[in-house]
């Protein structure tokens, strides 16, 4: 169960990317008028932005304490599964995404999924 543990730091660190890398994205787009190499300069000194790509770096680093802890079959789908659950929430409060019946029904899914994945070795 401690392996499993090693996840959620990962999971959070690549949720708090995602955030980040949309919010700062969707500021940036109301830079009308601003040509590509511009806005990518902009990207490329944000320190938000840059945090982001620093977090998704280290999340990294982590998973590849994870994957040596893990078989991959069981660790990358409660990665992915955590980290979609993650962005999900982290969309609606940080971002104003909707959460819809789809969206709780999936998210319904993939927990049920990896309660069974983790248990598949059991």
């Amino acid at each position: 169960m401690k392996n499993y543990l090693a996840i959620l730091p990962i999971a959070l660190l690549v949720t708090y990317s995602q955030v980040m890398v949309k919010w700062r994205s969707g500021i940036e787009n109301d830079a009308a008028g601003a040509s590509f190499a511009s806005r990518l300069l902009n990207f490329a000194s944000d320190p938000v932005i840059l945090s982001a790509y620093a977090a998704a770096l280290l999340a990294s680093f982590a998973w590849l304490y994870v994957v040596s802890k893990l078989p991959l079959t069981i660790a990358f789908p409660v990665y992915i599964g955590v980290t979609f659950v993650m962005v999900m929430v982290s969309g609606w409060i940080f971002l104003a995404e909707a959460i819809t019946v789809t969206k709780l029904l999936a998210v319904a899914l993939i927990l049920g999924g990896i309660i069974l994945g983790m248990n598949a070795d059991g």
